[in-house]
Protein backbone atom coordinates (compact mmCIF):
# COMPACT_ATOMS: atom_id res chain seq x y z
CA UNK A 1 0.00 0.00 0.00
CA UNK A 2 1.36 3.44 -0.96
CA UNK A 3 0.85 6.39 1.35
CA UNK A 4 0.61 10.12 0.76
CA UNK A 5 4.06 11.64 1.50
CA UNK A 6 2.31 14.19 3.75
CA UNK A 7 0.82 11.34 5.81
CA UNK A 8 4.19 9.58 6.08
CA UNK A 9 5.78 12.80 7.31
CA UNK A 10 3.01 13.19 9.88
CA UNK A 11 3.50 9.61 11.11
CA UNK A 12 7.20 10.31 11.70
CA UNK A 13 6.36 13.59 13.45
CA UNK A 14 3.80 11.91 15.73
CA UNK A 15 6.27 9.13 16.60
CA UNK A 16 8.97 11.63 17.47
CA UNK A 17 6.71 13.84 19.58
CA UNK A 18 5.14 10.87 21.37
CA UNK A 19 8.53 9.32 22.14
CA UNK A 20 10.01 12.60 23.43
CA UNK A 21 6.98 13.35 25.62
CA UNK A 22 6.86 9.77 26.93
CA UNK A 23 10.57 9.86 27.81
CA UNK A 24 9.93 13.10 29.69
CA UNK A 25 7.11 11.46 31.65
CA UNK A 26 9.14 8.34 32.41
CA UNK A 27 11.98 10.42 33.82
CA UNK A 28 9.63 11.52 36.58
CA UNK A 29 8.69 7.98 37.59
CA UNK A 30 10.60 6.50 40.52
CA UNK A 31 9.57 2.93 39.88
CA UNK A 32 8.20 0.74 37.14
CA UNK A 33 4.46 0.86 37.13
CA UNK A 34 1.68 -0.44 34.93
CA UNK A 35 -1.55 1.40 34.34
CA UNK A 36 -3.33 -1.92 34.78
CA UNK A 37 -2.23 -2.67 38.30
CA UNK A 38 -5.58 -3.86 39.63
CA UNK A 39 -6.67 -6.79 41.76
CA UNK A 40 -9.53 -9.24 41.47
CA UNK A 41 -10.89 -11.71 44.06
CA UNK A 42 -9.52 -15.24 43.57
CA UNK A 43 -10.58 -17.46 46.51
CA UNK A 44 -10.60 -17.95 50.30
CA UNK A 45 -8.12 -19.61 52.62
CA UNK A 46 -8.45 -20.50 56.27
CA UNK A 47 -7.13 -17.85 58.65
CA UNK A 48 -3.70 -18.59 60.08
CA UNK A 49 -2.19 -16.65 63.02
CA UNK A 50 -0.24 -13.69 61.70
CA UNK A 51 -2.32 -13.25 58.52
CA UNK A 52 -3.30 -9.69 57.58
CA UNK A 53 -6.64 -8.97 59.27
CA UNK A 54 -7.50 -6.38 56.63
CA UNK A 55 -8.46 -9.23 54.31
CA UNK A 56 -10.62 -11.08 56.85
CA UNK A 57 -14.12 -11.65 55.42
CA UNK A 58 -16.45 -10.49 58.19
CA UNK A 59 -19.57 -11.54 56.29
CA UNK A 60 -18.43 -15.18 56.20
CA UNK A 61 -17.57 -14.94 59.90
CA UNK A 62 -21.05 -13.63 60.72
CA UNK A 63 -22.75 -16.39 58.72
CA UNK A 64 -20.64 -19.41 59.67
CA UNK A 65 -18.27 -18.50 62.53
CA UNK A 66 -15.38 -19.36 60.19
CA UNK A 67 -12.29 -17.19 59.94
CA UNK A 68 -11.29 -16.96 56.29
CA UNK A 69 -8.99 -14.62 54.43
CA UNK A 70 -9.72 -13.26 50.96
CA UNK A 71 -7.04 -13.93 48.39
CA UNK A 72 -6.62 -11.78 45.31
CA UNK A 73 -4.80 -12.09 42.04
CA UNK A 74 -3.27 -9.17 40.19
CA UNK A 75 -4.59 -8.21 36.80
CA UNK A 76 -1.37 -7.29 35.04
CA UNK A 77 -2.95 -6.28 31.75
CA UNK A 78 -5.49 -3.53 31.21
CA UNK A 79 -7.09 -2.93 27.79
CA UNK A 80 -6.71 0.78 26.99
CA UNK A 81 -8.67 2.72 24.37
CA UNK A 82 -8.08 6.31 23.29
CA UNK A 83 -11.18 7.97 21.82
CA UNK A 84 -10.54 11.12 19.75
CA UNK A 85 -13.21 13.61 18.68
CA UNK A 86 -12.16 15.00 15.26
CA UNK A 87 -15.36 16.88 14.43
CA UNK A 88 -15.30 20.09 12.39
CA UNK A 89 -15.22 22.32 15.48
CA UNK A 90 -11.63 21.25 16.08
CA UNK A 91 -10.55 22.72 12.73
CA UNK A 92 -9.10 25.88 14.26
CA UNK A 93 -5.51 26.92 13.78
CA UNK A 94 -3.13 26.30 10.92
CA UNK A 95 -3.23 23.61 8.25
CA UNK A 96 -0.26 22.01 6.56
CA UNK A 97 0.45 19.95 3.45
CA UNK A 98 -2.59 18.19 2.01
CA UNK A 99 -4.99 20.23 4.12
CA UNK A 100 -4.12 18.24 7.25
CA UNK A 101 -4.21 20.10 10.58
CA UNK A 102 -0.80 21.37 11.66
CA UNK A 103 0.33 19.06 14.46
CA UNK A 104 2.01 21.93 16.33
CA UNK A 105 -0.30 24.89 15.62
CA UNK A 106 -3.93 23.73 15.65
CA UNK A 107 -6.46 22.39 18.11
CA UNK A 108 -6.93 19.20 16.09
CA UNK A 109 -3.15 18.78 15.90
CA UNK A 110 -2.95 19.04 19.69
CA UNK A 111 -5.68 16.38 20.03
CA UNK A 112 -3.89 14.04 17.61
CA UNK A 113 -0.52 14.48 19.33
CA UNK A 114 -2.09 13.93 22.76
CA UNK A 115 -3.74 10.74 21.48
CA UNK A 116 -0.45 9.50 19.97
CA UNK A 117 1.43 10.19 23.22
CA UNK A 118 -1.15 8.39 25.34
CA UNK A 119 -0.99 5.38 23.03
CA UNK A 120 2.81 5.36 23.01
CA UNK A 121 3.04 5.77 26.79
CA UNK A 122 0.55 2.96 27.47
CA UNK A 123 2.25 0.73 24.89
CA UNK A 124 5.63 1.31 26.59
CA UNK A 125 4.04 0.10 29.83
CA UNK A 126 2.95 -3.14 28.19
CA UNK A 127 -0.78 -2.42 27.95
CA UNK A 128 -2.91 -3.39 24.92
CA UNK A 129 -3.92 -0.14 23.19
CA UNK A 130 -6.79 0.69 20.87
CA UNK A 131 -8.07 3.76 19.04
CA UNK A 132 -11.52 5.08 18.19
CA UNK A 133 -11.79 8.19 15.98
CA UNK A 134 -15.14 9.99 16.13
CA UNK A 135 -16.15 12.05 13.07
CA UNK A 136 -13.37 13.36 10.81
CA UNK A 137 -12.65 12.29 7.24
CA UNK A 138 -9.99 10.33 5.38
CA UNK A 139 -9.09 8.09 8.31
CA UNK A 140 -7.43 4.83 7.31
CA UNK A 141 -8.44 2.90 10.46
CA UNK A 142 -11.20 4.70 12.43
CA UNK A 143 -11.71 1.80 14.85
CA UNK A 144 -8.88 -0.34 16.23
CA UNK A 145 -9.55 -2.60 19.24
CA UNK A 146 -6.93 -2.88 22.00
CA UNK A 147 -3.98 -5.07 21.04
CA UNK A 148 -0.28 -5.30 21.78
CA UNK A 149 2.58 -5.20 19.29
CA UNK A 150 4.49 -2.57 17.33
CA UNK A 151 2.56 -3.22 14.10
CA UNK A 152 -0.72 -2.49 15.83
CA UNK A 153 0.68 0.71 17.36
CA UNK A 154 1.84 1.72 13.88
CA UNK A 155 -1.72 1.28 12.56
CA UNK A 156 -2.94 3.62 15.29
CA UNK A 157 -0.39 6.24 14.23
CA UNK A 158 -1.39 5.85 10.57
CA UNK A 159 -5.01 6.47 11.56
CA UNK A 160 -4.12 9.61 13.50
CA UNK A 161 -1.88 10.94 10.74
CA UNK A 162 -4.43 10.45 7.97
CA UNK A 163 -7.54 12.06 9.47
CA UNK A 164 -8.83 15.61 8.95
CA UNK A 165 -11.44 17.34 11.15
CA UNK A 166 -14.89 17.17 9.57
CA UNK A 167 -18.55 16.59 10.33
CA UNK A 168 -20.39 16.50 13.63
CA UNK A 169 -19.29 14.21 16.44
CA UNK A 170 -22.81 13.39 17.69
CA UNK A 171 -21.11 12.50 20.94
CA UNK A 172 -24.10 10.80 22.59
CA UNK A 173 -24.45 8.19 19.82
CA UNK A 174 -20.68 7.86 19.41
CA UNK A 175 -20.06 7.21 23.11
CA UNK A 176 -22.82 4.61 23.28
CA UNK A 177 -21.38 2.91 20.19
CA UNK A 178 -17.80 2.89 21.48
CA UNK A 179 -18.89 1.99 25.01
CA UNK A 180 -20.80 -1.05 23.76
CA UNK A 181 -17.61 -2.61 22.42
CA UNK A 182 -15.31 -1.52 25.24
CA UNK A 183 -13.97 -4.43 27.27
CA UNK A 184 -14.88 -4.77 30.91
CA UNK A 185 -12.44 -3.36 33.48
CA UNK A 186 -10.62 -1.26 30.91
CA UNK A 187 -9.10 2.21 30.67
CA UNK A 188 -10.59 4.83 28.34
CA UNK A 189 -9.11 8.22 27.50
CA UNK A 190 -11.67 10.45 25.78
CA UNK A 191 -10.26 13.53 24.00
CA UNK A 192 -12.94 16.05 23.00
CA UNK A 193 -13.74 19.75 23.01
CA UNK A 194 -17.26 18.81 24.16
CA UNK A 195 -18.85 21.41 21.90
CA UNK A 196 -22.29 19.85 22.01
CA UNK A 197 -25.04 20.31 24.58
CA UNK A 198 -23.58 18.59 27.68
CA UNK A 199 -26.95 17.37 28.94
CA UNK A 200 -27.32 15.38 25.70
CA UNK A 201 -23.99 13.52 25.70
CA UNK A 202 -22.88 13.26 29.34
CA UNK A 203 -25.42 10.50 30.21
CA UNK A 204 -23.86 8.42 27.41
CA UNK A 205 -20.81 7.97 29.65
CA UNK A 206 -22.91 5.37 31.45
CA UNK A 207 -22.03 3.03 28.57
CA UNK A 208 -18.52 2.92 30.06
CA UNK A 209 -19.45 2.91 33.74
CA UNK A 210 -21.67 -0.15 33.18
CA UNK A 211 -18.53 -1.97 32.02
CA UNK A 212 -16.56 -0.65 35.00
CA UNK A 213 -14.21 1.22 32.68
CA UNK A 214 -11.86 3.81 34.12
CA UNK A 215 -12.71 6.90 32.04
CA UNK A 216 -10.54 10.03 31.83
CA UNK A 217 -12.09 12.89 29.86
CA UNK A 218 -9.49 15.25 28.39
CA UNK A 219 -11.53 18.44 27.83
CA UNK A 220 -9.65 20.21 25.06
CA UNK A 221 -10.02 23.98 24.67
CA UNK A 222 -8.39 26.99 23.08
CA UNK A 223 -8.10 29.67 25.75
CA UNK A 224 -9.03 32.46 23.33
CA UNK A 225 -12.28 30.67 22.53
CA UNK A 226 -13.19 30.47 26.22
CA UNK A 227 -12.10 33.96 27.22
CA UNK A 228 -13.02 36.04 24.15
CA UNK A 229 -9.42 37.18 24.00
CA UNK A 230 -10.05 39.25 20.88
CA UNK A 231 -9.70 43.02 20.56
CA UNK A 232 -12.12 43.83 17.75
CA UNK A 233 -15.75 43.02 17.07
CA UNK A 234 -15.94 39.69 15.23
CA UNK A 235 -18.40 37.33 13.60
CA UNK A 236 -18.42 33.86 15.15
CA UNK A 237 -19.70 30.68 13.53
CA UNK A 238 -19.52 26.95 14.03
CA UNK A 239 -18.02 24.77 11.25
CA UNK A 240 -20.67 22.22 12.20
CA UNK A 241 -23.54 24.55 11.28
CA UNK A 242 -25.77 27.11 12.96
CA UNK A 243 -26.27 30.84 12.64
CA UNK A 244 -23.43 33.35 12.57
CA UNK A 245 -23.21 35.67 15.57
CA UNK A 246 -21.66 39.16 15.68
CA UNK A 247 -19.96 39.80 19.04
CA UNK A 248 -18.21 42.76 20.62
CA UNK A 249 -15.71 40.90 22.83
CA UNK A 250 -15.11 43.86 25.15
CA UNK A 251 -18.78 44.26 26.05
CA UNK A 252 -19.56 40.54 26.18
CA UNK A 253 -16.44 39.31 27.98
CA UNK A 254 -17.78 39.36 31.54
CA UNK A 255 -21.12 37.70 30.71
CA UNK A 256 -19.33 35.16 28.52
CA UNK A 257 -17.00 34.20 31.39
CA UNK A 258 -20.03 33.30 33.51
CA UNK A 259 -21.44 31.15 30.71
CA UNK A 260 -18.12 29.32 30.31
CA UNK A 261 -17.83 28.69 34.05
CA UNK A 262 -21.35 27.23 34.14
CA UNK A 263 -20.56 25.07 31.12
CA UNK A 264 -17.27 23.76 32.58
CA UNK A 265 -18.94 23.04 35.92
CA UNK A 266 -21.69 21.09 34.16
CA UNK A 267 -19.23 19.00 32.15
CA UNK A 268 -16.92 18.34 35.11
CA UNK A 269 -19.82 17.41 37.41
CA UNK A 270 -21.33 15.14 34.76
CA UNK A 271 -18.07 13.30 34.17
CA UNK A 272 -17.58 12.73 37.90
CA UNK A 273 -21.22 11.69 38.30
CA UNK A 274 -20.71 8.88 35.79
CA UNK A 275 -17.54 7.69 37.50
CA UNK A 276 -14.96 9.39 35.29
CA UNK A 277 -12.14 11.86 35.89
CA UNK A 278 -12.18 15.32 34.36
CA UNK A 279 -8.94 16.73 32.96
CA UNK A 280 -9.08 20.24 31.41
CA UNK A 281 -6.49 20.59 28.65
CA UNK A 282 -5.69 24.07 27.33
CA UNK A 283 -3.80 24.00 24.05
CA UNK A 284 -1.43 26.63 25.48
CA UNK A 285 -0.22 24.29 28.24
CA UNK A 286 2.40 21.55 28.22
CA UNK A 287 0.87 18.28 27.09
CA UNK A 288 2.83 16.15 29.53
CA UNK A 289 1.21 18.05 32.41
CA UNK A 290 -2.25 16.85 31.32
CA UNK A 291 -1.04 13.26 31.00
CA UNK A 292 0.71 13.40 34.35
CA UNK A 293 -2.48 14.65 36.05
CA UNK A 294 -4.60 11.98 34.36
CA UNK A 295 -2.34 8.94 34.77
CA UNK A 296 0.69 9.45 36.97
CA UNK A 297 -0.86 11.57 39.70
CA UNK A 298 -4.17 9.69 39.60
CA UNK A 299 -6.20 12.87 39.94
CA UNK A 300 -7.47 15.73 37.79
CA UNK A 301 -6.90 19.43 38.08
CA UNK A 302 -9.92 21.21 39.50
CA UNK A 303 -9.96 24.36 37.38
CA UNK A 304 -9.40 25.18 33.74
CA UNK A 305 -8.38 28.80 34.33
Amino acid sequence: MSWDPAVLARIRHLHLRARVLTDSLLMGEHRSRRVGQAVEFADYQEYQPGADLRFLDWKVLARSDRLVIKRFETETELPCTVVVDLSADLATGQTGRGGYPDLDASKAGYALTLAATLLFYLHRHGEPVGLEIVAGEGCAFPSLPPRTGKNHLQQCFVALASVRPAGRADLAAALVRVGSRTRRRSWVGLITDGMEEPSEWLPALSAFSRRRADVRLFHLFDREEWTLGFKDASVFYSPEGGQELAVDPVGAREAFAEVVDEYVTEVRSGVVRWGGRYVPVGTDRAMEDAIRRAILDGMAEGSWA
